[in-house]
């Protein structure tokens, strides 16, 4: 019996130019009513998005200087153009996305 847990590939959509990076831990219950808004936003934008729980990528959380979770990363390619730690809303979401 293999324990492993597959880390996913966070630069998955480096070669796009704007995706989404939804930074979450699952016991966070802002980060499910925000990724829930950003769910029907990107219904509409279509943006590339990855989803990574915070507790499997300490690195990425150090590296990236995360603050607190729930946590949005605007990419643009490798490099990041926005962050959003407050989600408001939808309307804001697609607003702060376009």
């Amino acid at each position: 019996m293999n324990n492993f847990i597959e880390i996913e590939d966070i630069s998955e959509h480096n070669n796009k130019e704007k995706h989404l990076i939804f930074g979450y831990t699952p016991m966070c219950g802002t980060c499910k009513i925000s990724e829930r808004m950003l769910d029907i936003a990107n219904e509409i934008l279509q943006l590339p998005i990855k989803k990574i729980d915070l507790n499997y990528h300490p690195d990425f959380s150090e590296k990236n200087k995360i603050m607190s979770v729930p946590v949005l990363i605007v990419m643009n390619k490798d490099q990041e153009t926005d962050r959003i730690y407050a989600f408001q809303s939808v309307p804001y979401l697609l607003e702060n996305l376009k």
